[in-house]
């Protein structure tokens, strides 16, 4: 195990109506991870979800994995404050990924995994991915979103799988900032995604498809999913869940497998 990999924290965010959900991630998560060394995650939970942190780790049995529920006072002040929006199966808790600097400062890297995923691969690329001097790298999808506040002529990306150099994180006050932006520009409909978009629009660097291939773009065009059938990371983006009516070629039907195992 190498010093960067002891600098770099995993981290996902749910609320109580993920809980169950997330524990899939996880599990995925932790089944193709054989490394030989444990990885640190973090879940960024409500105040309320914090006391169910044993119970979360008893259900899935990780023991590559570190796990710990934490919730940041930043969010809950946003929260308070009546900031920290929600739209449709978004839930203001999305917003907390926007702390992970303040929230751990002895870290240096950060890789960021939504909770509504399944983890097909080792995410060793993920962890070896170099940021190149970039704040962040992520997943362009331009056709998600094109909004007033964004310059349209550029690329827009989903940051449901992104890294972050938490240094230039905390260095550049970014967290001041995505609260400004939220001040003046919302509520929007991906807040948080919209937020980070506007902040970083000139300094983040592109990932493989592969590492957040979105569900329902295996719906819209059949060459991704005969190109792509072998994914680090399949996102369940939107209202297509794997545990809603949408079936998803090959990727609900692993999802569903695995939480019978976990809760049947």
């Amino acid at each position: 195990m190498t010093q960067n990999y002891k600098e770099t924290i995993l981290v996902t965010s749910f609320d109580e109506n993920y809980f169950d959900y997330a524990s899939v991630f996880v599990k995925s998560l932790s089944l193709n991870f054989n490394e030989g060394f444990s990885l640190n995650l973090k879940c960024l939970v409500p105040k309320n979800l914090v006391e169910k942190e044993e119970e979360f780790i008893k259900k899935i049995q990780c023991e590559n994995l570190i796990i710990e529920f934490v919730c940041s006072e930043k969010f809950n002040d946003l929260d308070n404050k009546g900031l920290a929006y929600e739209s449709g199966y978004i839930s203001k808790n999305m917003s907390h990924r926007l702390f992970i600097g303040s929230l751990f400062p002895e870290f240096k890297k950060a890789i960021y995994i939504d909770p509504d995923t399944f983890v097909n691969r080792s995410i060793m690329p993920l962890l070896n991915y170099p940021l190149n001097n970039k704040l962040v790298a992520t997943v362009e999808y331009s056709g998600m979103s094109k909004k007033s506040f964004l310059n349209p002529d550029l690329p827009y990306f989903n940051n449901g799988v992104f890294i972050a150099d938490l240094e230039y994180w905390r260095k550049e006050s970014l967290e001041d900032k995505f609260i400004e932006w939220i001040k003046e520009f919302g509520p929007t409909d991906c807040i948080e995604q919209d937020a980070m978009n506007f902040v970083f629009r000139n300094n983040w660097s592109p990932l493989p498809i592969t590492f957040n291939l979105l569900a329902f773009k295996l719906l819209e065009d059949r060459k991704l999913h005969e190109n792509y059938t072998d994914p680090l990371i399949v996102h369940f983006v939107g209202d297509l869940k794997p545990w809603g009516d949408t079936i998803i070629p090959t990727w609900t039907k692993k999802w569903q497998d695995l939480y019978k195992e976990l809760f049947d």
